[in-house]
């Protein structure tokens, strides 16, 4: 019996080859059945759009083992609908974030998967020039980013938020395309843990924390053997629960001995899973989570990037250079003396 993945239609683009048969699921008496709505080879038209929207349908179906030919063409596509002038802000954000949950879902489900990996890249790649370019990305992305539980979830939060703070930052192109591969890989480790740790609703045992913060490790060895991943991206993977007073893991370093991009991820790993509903706790609101984190984890963080982190989540009502609290909205001195 086959079974089936859910696409939503809004991961859907217009006038293109989705890349895999997509189907309708309804119940008779209680069994699913998949109904065919539009071919692989036949372009997804803005007609079939909207029979979907006007029958409220905002999930297809198609066959797992075509699911990554639909995610390979879903990354293919985005930097021609990135591009597209007609389309608006907040559709190509929605698209980038939608592409990104299933390339890291799939991922997670297959971590040696070379193809997938390279699809990763070129979703951080268009996603960057999408920054860099639309002066909406800003609002656009934040307006999106879900607070789940999920891993793959908050891998596309942090790298979502890691890279408009890294343009916030001022980074260069090939600085922030490391980042973003980097924040986007970060927990691939994950998927060595056993599921009884990971989704645990409470406190781990000390022996169960033990194998949990194995995760950087096994991440980095899982992804050093590829010559096509940069050694700052793979910084990130074994850096981003190391503290700045050097209490972290793996390897207990501290302040410069952290790569900045170490730094910054341990920063927004924080603030996303303060910010984030679980099983056993409410996620606390903006404010709330920077001022837990100030309070209870400052020894953590570079304080003088913690500081252009709360700048940073300052400026998005606003989305514009500004000054607030002696800090500058953007910084290129930063950068330049801490990229060594």
């Amino acid at each position: 019996m086959n079974s089936y993945k859910p696409i939503t239609q809004n991961s859907l683009i217009e006038n293109t080859r989705a890349g895999t048969d997509l189907y309708i699921k309804s119940c008779a008496n209680g069994v699913p059945r998949y109904v065919l709505f539009c071919r692989g080879d036949e372009a997804f038209s803005n007609k079939r759009k909207e029979e979907l929207i006007r029958r409220n349908i905002k999930l297809l179906y198609t066959p797992e083992r075509s699911f990554r030919g639909y995610v390979t063409s879903r990354g293919k596509n985005l930097k021609t609908i990135i591009v597209n002038k007609k389309r608006c802000s907040e559709e190509k954000s929605s698209l980038v974030y939608h592409v990104a949950k299933y390339l890291v879902k799939d991922l997670l489900c297959n971590p040696g998967s070379g193809i997938i990996i390279n699809g990763v890249k070129d979703w951080v790649d268009n996603t960057v020039y999408y920054i860099l370019q639309d002066k909406n990305a800003f609002s656009c992305l934040l307006k999106i980013i879900a607070h789940d539980s999920k891993t793959y979830i908050h891998s596309v939060n942090i790298t979502v938020l890691g890279l408009l703070f890294g343009k916030h930052l001022a980074l260069d192109q090939h600085s922030l395309n490391c980042l973003g591969l980097g924040m986007l890989l970060h927990d691939l480790g994950k998927v060595e843990i056993p599921l009884e740790i990971l989704n645990k609703p409470g406190k781990l045992s000390k022996h169960e924390y033990e194998i949990a913060k194995m995760h950087p490790e096994n991440g980095l060895k899982c992804l050093e053997e590829r010559e096509n991943i940069p050694k700052e991206s793979l910084d990130v993977v074994i850096q981003h629960h190391e503290n700045y007073d050097g209490t972290g893991y793996p390897n207990g370093i501290g302040r410069r001995d952290i790569h900045l991009f170490g730094r910054i991820s341990r920063i927004i790993d924080v603030y996303d899973a303060i910010n984030t509903n679980k099983p056993y706790k409410t996620a606390k609101r903006p404010f709330h989570a920077l001022a837990e984190m100030r309070e209870k984890m400052l020894n953590c963080f570079d304080k003088e990037l913690f500081k252009e982190f709360i700048q940073f989540l300052g400026s998005m009502d606003s989305c514009r250079k500004r000054r607030v609290g002696g800090i500058s909205f953007y910084n290129p001195k930063f950068c330049k003396n801490h990229l060594n």
